[in-house]
């Protein structure tokens, strides 16, 4: 009998880990300044709805830039119905696996691409919908070149926010709930054990809100991981319940955290206004954020591992 898929894991990263020293390779780093790059682009095309042409051009960018890393993007297409009717929308998905072991446990990262729509106003999104773009575009690149002891999810979703102005149910989040419901209809939302969200992140003045729907034992590992990487300074006091794309995944009993700045300009005055524009945000943010998903990979990892050991059956919806 050979040994369990969680320690097969565990053997398989470690003799990898060996062979990366002794040949002395090093992963590459977060790039701020081209996560920042991305930022730039992003914005440059414009307001980015669901629907819409330059959200299409945006999703053509990120399967260059990801086929530029050596990685391969599949759309998840589907159509949603809104209130101001059908629209055709698609996730953008990268996967890597952990070598060597079919099936491995997964890890889901993730944010949203598109902007606010209906607005009366040029909304560019340059923090609420570019930032984390962005960031998890680098990640991807920077992730694809380490090792890993679980298989990790890059998930571009579409349609998060609300066609109209109000946030009412269902009218919102329509790529993550497509999402889930995609992996319960596959029997693959068994394999997933943790969601990290990116949401507004490019803040100048980058401080964490405290998300209270979030998975409490993840969020404290993924805070604790970057304090001890001198990272503190951008986990704020402020608390509060925010409605956002890893509502969908709790629901569906997979612990999930939505790491958000949600106090962005005075009294959050910046909040899909026109003022959310390029200069509100930094390199600095964007490197700060994605140094706090990669300072804690290592302690996501074993908390993946922990929730695959557990053999706990498959995820069961919960009531909000």
């Amino acid at each position: 009998m050979g040994p369990t898929p969680v320690l097969h894991v565990v053997l398989c990263w470690l003799l990898s880990a060996c062979v990366r020293a002794q040949a002395g390779q090093e992963s590459p780093a977060f790039d701020a300044e081209r996560a920042f790059g991305h930022l730039e682009h992003l914005v440059g095309l414009g307001e980015r709805p669901a629907g819409s042409a330059r959200l299409e051009e945006l999703r053509r960018y990120l399967e260059q830039e990801l086929g530029r890393a050596g990685l391969e993007a599949r759309r998840e297409t589907f159509r949603a119905e809104t209130p101001r009717g059908a629209v055709e929308m698609a996730n953008v998905i990268v996967d890597l696996a952990a070598p060597g072991v079919p099936d491995a446990p997964l890890l889901v990262l993730a944010t949203h691409i598109d902007t606010k729509g209906g607005l009366p106003f040029a909304f560019v999104g340059a923090n609420d919908g570019g930032s984390g773009t962005a960031v998890l575009l680098e990640l991807a690149r920077v992730l694809a070149a380490r090792e890993r002891r679980v298989a990790v999810r890059f998930l571009f979703l579409d349609g998060e926010e609300a066609v109209r102005r109000q946030w009412i149910d269902p009218d919102n989040c329509y790529g993550s709930r497509h999402h889930v419901r995609e992996l319960a209809r596959s029997g693959e939302l068994a394999r997933v054990k943790a969601l990290v969200l990116l949401d507004m992140v490019g803040d100048r003045e980058f401080v964490l809100t405290r998300e209270t729907s979030s998975d409490a034992e993840l969020y404290a590992r993924v805070e604790a991981a970057a304090r001890a990487a001198g990272l503190g300074a951008h986990f704020g006091a402020d608390a509060r319940a925010l409605r956002d794309d890893h509502l969908p995944f709790l629901e569906a009993g997979v612990p999930a955290i939505d790491l958000i700045d949600f106090e962005y300009g005075p009294a959050n005055a910046w909040w899909h206004t026109a003022e959310d524009t390029l200069d509100k945000c930094s390199a600095a943010s964007l490197g700060a954020a994605g140094g706090i998903v990669l300072a804690a990979f290592a302690p996501l990892e074993e908390f993946v591992l922990e929730r695959a050991a557990r053999r706990t059956p498959a995820p069961q919806p919960r009531t909000r």
